[in-house]
């Protein structure tokens, strides 16, 4: 029942690794080869790969999931299940939603540990896998004679293994150049934003600039109201000024003509009483009644 779910498991994880556009682990050929063949020995470098991922991932700062799942099932299948227990709960500390699915794995191959939640995220120390001894059956003795002693499978054997470090050298070649675009992108990024910060300073200064050119517009306005206030009011002082000399001119003249009127009327009185008494004194007119008014001898009016 084991063998049956951890062969579901490497299936999956080999699946993971093809849709996260490169593999789980280190050596892609060890998940198939234990799935084609599946031995101790196999199981064995297959957890020497998972070792090696779990390793790359801490150096990269990166996790994915199931890694120490699949892990922890490879170490329960070799005989460590205190490995195993604390790389599943590294998986339910990386990925909580993994929960219930992990939990059911640790029942099945560290049922001892169920309740043990010690978690480690440290680098494995791959020597340790070497302390692992790994008991072959006949069969498996036998096969592992035949092979070794097969020159077809030792020519298939070197050219899988050129294959693998052709594949490796254009993993880190991919590598490298996904590195070199990061940096290129970093530094792009920098320079775009040093530049922006460039242009926002010029746009701060040009803007304080600006500002200052406001204020003193509005300065100069406001002045310039003042001003033209100051000039309107003087204006209608002026003309204030002007109607009350032009009334103080209107009321000079009218006294002005009042006065020569008054004036014209005293000398035609003094003409009129001078001819009067003319006529008296020559004999032409009586002398006036004493009792009569001065009005009532007064000639021309």
């Amino acid at each position: 029942m084991k063998k049956y779910i951890i062969m579901l498991l490497l299936a999956g994880g080999l699946f993971a690794a093809c849709v996260n556009d490169g593999t789980l682990v280190s050596e892609p050929t060890a998940v198939m080869q234990y799935q084609r063949n599946p031995t101790q020995a196999r199981l064995l470098a297959l957890a020497h790969a998972y070792a090696e991922a779990v390793n790359l991932n801490l150096d990269e700062g990166v996790a994915h999931p199931g890694l120490y799942a699949d892990y922890g099932v490879t170490l329960a299948q070799l005989g460590c299940p205190e490995q195993a227990n604390i790389m599943f709960n590294n998986e339910k500390m990386f990925f909580p939603h993994s929960a219930p699915y992990v939990d059911m794995l640790k029942q099945t191959f560290a049922p001892a540990y169920a309740a043990d939640g010690r978690t480690d995220t440290s680098h494995i120390d791959l020597s340790t896998l070497d302390t692992i001894r790994v008991t072959l059956t006949a069969e498996e003795l036998a096969l592992q004679e035949q092979l070794a002693n097969d020159p077809e499978y030792q020519k298939q054997l070197k050219m899988q293994q050129k294959e693998e470090r052709a594949q490796q050298a254009l993993t880190k070649q991919q590598e490298k150049k996904a590195r070199d675009k990061a940096k290129k992108e970093e530094k792009k990024a920098k320079e775009k934003a040093k530049k922006d910060a460039q242009r926002a300073k010029i746009e701060a200064k040009e803007a304080e600039k600006r500002a200052k050119e406001d204020a003193i517009r509005a300065e100069q306005e406001r002045q310039d109201s003042i001003a033209a206030a100051e000039r309107k009011a003087q204006r209608l002082r002026d003309r204030e000024e002007r109607q009350r000399q032009a009334e103080l001119d209107a009321q000079r003249r009218e006294q002005e003509r009042i006065a020569r009127r008054e004036a014209r009327k005293q000398r035609r009185e003094e003409l009129a009483r001078r001819y009067e008494a003319w006529l008296i004194r020559n004999g032409y007119r009586e002398a006036p009644d004493s009792t009569a008014t001065p009005d009532s001898t007064a000639v021309g009016n």
